[in-house]
């Protein structure tokens, strides 16, 4: 910033030099924005012959227009006028000075052009910066003592001694000047000779090597000489004579030939060759061979390079490669595409497509409709044939089956409920039985007591050999009862959470705020919103100094799963936070995080969406949703009336849940008394 780019409204100046002088300004700033007044006060009167004058109200910029105009977006023609001395300045212009030949507004800009000495404006400055000259009549320096004139100054005058120091140096060209000296007997140009050194002597008697001679006794002298002269001369045809008198000899040029006459030198040049001229020409020896002045061809032939197009341009609409004359372009087949080439000829074939390679397919009429090359299932779904083999039970019917479970239909030769019901007759079931009691003993049950309805009570003793539960309603061990208590982790309490980053080495001392609540020494902090995400976990508040982590949680695997309740704050209190960094890494080299997991309903729901896997077990509808909503979810389980032959429905495929062996083993089986009373027993009947 400079003197001029100050505004004559004193509120608009707000800063100078990037310091801020706006009301209520520090103290440093006042020292610092008169320290830069005083330094561009100093800049302007150190250079008090040339003033960078602007509109006279604040920022100007002189924005390049020509090589020899600039525009300003105000009036500016009072301060700028024609005649004034300028100086222009630009990065790359450098310093150039002139006059303003005109100097003209027409709102909003005042288009100034100028006259300069040497040089113009740089067309790669956009702006530069134009000085006018002082309009001082009365300078300090009342004369300036330059030889050489170095400061083109506009306004202060040159010493008698510089003038003539610069006016006698080097060569002067004097226009209308009359020279005297004591060696010249006075001359007076462009008027008369005199002198002894000029002589007027037609016949040059006196023969002098000094003296000049005139132009009339040259002329009387060499027309004595050359009276009744001629110069005879001959061409290849034809003859011909010039008087010397009267005639100029003209040696004329052909076609291809330029004759020029300089002084006592007449030069004859050939002219060079053109498409339309003959003339003299050389041969590039890339193209052309010459011997004896012979001009062929090279038998390697004409370069590409200066063929028109010497070059061929393949391209795919978005990308494209210029291939020189005689190169090859190859064509090459993507995934599912053949090339081949035949007699110039390039054919592209679509391959087979395979379950490993893409391709060009048909599609069986019996499983599939196409239209437009859309390609669907057919409304009345694939056919048996079509279904492959080892359909998985749980997307059979409800599900409840599973794989196992399924495989014991194999070997069933009658429907399944009606051999079950045939088994189970009265005279068959344990409570027909006379004595129970002795029963239980015959088929090694202990003293398992018979009950009512289906519990059984067990005194002294314990149940052994049990499996690890896979449905809700069955018996567990101890060893799945320990392995999920194991699982289960901890919950953690603290008295605050933070809300935000903390500088952990002084934020969390005794007196320190956090989330509204004030700390007291050995208070536990949940630490959940670094900036460093490897910073958080669970810290105990010092009575001053660095806090560090509790030393129950201070490894990553301590704190995996945990669930922390924070007891009090604005933000935080009684929430409950769940840390689902996995259980591996480092403390400071793993980032911990914390998510809040209850109470519920907090924040609002950008955008959940879910779709289908892309098989058919579900139909998604009302997906995504925003801030609300309701996405559902239709389970599309194969029909039972789709397996096999159709005579199973839905309900009876249910009854396979339980089946632990192959059904008809087990009711062929269950066909004898002792079978029976062991079926009944395990129904609890």
């Amino acid at each position: 910033m400079t003197v001029s780019n100050y505004s004559t409204t004193a509120i608009n100046n707000t800063s100078i030099n990037g310091v801020n002088i706006s009301e209520g300004m520090s103290p440093s700033d006042v020292n610092n924005s008169i320290r830069e007044q005083l330094k561009d006060v100093r800049s302007v009167w150190n250079d008090k012959e040339w003033f960078l004058l602007g509109d006279g109200d604040g920022t100007t910029t002189f924005t390049r227009a020509s090589a020899t105009s600039i525009t300003v977006a105000s009036d500016i023609t009072s301060s700028y006028h024609v005649g004034r001395r300028i100086k222009i300045v630009g990065s790359n212009t450098g310093t150039i000075f002139g006059k303003i030949a005109t100097s003209a507004y027409s709102s909003p800009n005042t288009t100034v052009t100028f006259t300069f000495d040497s040089g113009t404006i740089n067309a790669s400055d956009s702006t530069v910066s134009v000085y006018v000259g002082s309009s001082y009549t009365n300078p300090g320096v009342s004369v300036v003592d330059e030889d050489a004139m170095g400061s083109d100054s506009a306004v202060l005058p040159p010493s008698q001694q510089s003038v003539k120091a610069f006016v006698t140096s080097g060569t002067v060209t004097m226009t209308n000047k009359t020279l005297t000296s004591p060696t010249l007997t006075s001359p007076v140009l462009n008027t008369s000779l005199s002198g002894t050194a000029f002589k007027d002597e037609d016949d040059m008697s006196s023969d002098s090597a000094t003296a000049v001679a005139s132009q009339q006794s040259i002329k009387a002298y060499v027309d004595t000489q050359l009276t009744g002269e001629d110069l005879d001369y001959a061409g290849d045809s034809g003859t011909g004579a010039v008087d010397l008198d009267s005639q100029t000899f003209t040696l004329a040029g052909g076609e291809g030939i330029d004759t020029t006459a300089s002084g006592q030198t007449l030069t004859i040049a050939g002219e060079d060759a053109t498409t339309s001229n003959k003339g003299i020409a050389s041969f590039h020896s890339d193209n052309f061979s010459v011997s004896s002045g012979a001009v062929t061809i090279k038998d390697g032939g004409v370069a590409n390079a200066e063929l028109a197009n010497s070059s061929i341009t393949v391209t795919d609409g978005s990308s494209s490669t210029a291939t020189s004359l005689g190169g090859t372009i190859t064509f090459s087949a993507g995934e599912g595409l053949d090339v081949a080439e035949s007699s110039g000829t390039i054919t592209y074939s679509g391959e087979d497509a395979t379950v490993s390679n893409k391709g060009i397919a048909s599609f069986d009429t019996n499983n599939f409709s196409v239209s437009s090359g859309a390609v669907s299932i057919k409304t009345a779904g694939v056919g048996n044939t079509a279904v492959a083999t080892g359909i998985d039970a749980t997307k059979i019917a409800d599900g409840s089956v599973t794989n196992a479970e399924f495989q014991y239909i194999g070997g069933l030769t009658s429907d399944a409920q009606t051999q079950l019901t045939g088994k189970l007759t009265a005279s068959n079931n344990l409570s027909d039985v006379s004595s129970a009691s002795t029963s239980r003993t015959n088929l090694g049950l202990g003293t398992i007591s018979t009950q009512a309805s289906n519990n059984v009570s067990i005194t002294g003793g314990a149940i052994s050999g049990l499996s690890l539960p896979t449905a809700d309603t069955e018996a567990s061990s101890k060893l799945y009862v320990d392995n999920a208590i194991a699982g289960m982790r901890t919950r953690i309490i603290t008295k605050v959470a933070t809300t935000g980053n903390v500088n952990l080495t002084n934020g969390l001392e005794n007196g320190d705020t956090i989330d509204g609540i004030t700390l007291s020494t050995g208070d536990k902090i949940l630490v959940k919103s670094q900036t460093d995400a490897t910073e958080n976990g669970i810290y105990i508040s010092p009575s001053s100094g660095s806090a560090s982590r509790d030393t129950n949680y201070d490894t990553v695997e301590e704190l995996a799963g945990q669930m922390i309740v924070v007891q009090q704050g604005s933000t935080n209190a009684d929430k409950i936070f769940l840390c689902t960094t996995d259980n591996s890494g480092s403390i400071g080299s793993v980032d911990i995080v914390f998510s809040q997991v209850t109470p519920a309903n907090q924040g609002t729901v950008q955008s959940v969406a879910v779709a289908d896997a892309g098989s058919s077990e579900f139909t998604v509808t009302g997906s995504p949703i925003t801030s609300s909503g309701t996405i559902n979810l239709a389970v599309n389980s194969i029909n039972a009336t789709k397996i096999g032959s159709g005579n199973v429905d839905n309900t009876e495929l249910g009854y396979l849940n339980g089946v632990t062996s192959n059904i008809q083993t087990q009711l062929d089986n269950s066909a004898s008394l002792g079978d029976a009373i062991s079926f009944a027993v395990a129904l609890g009947s």
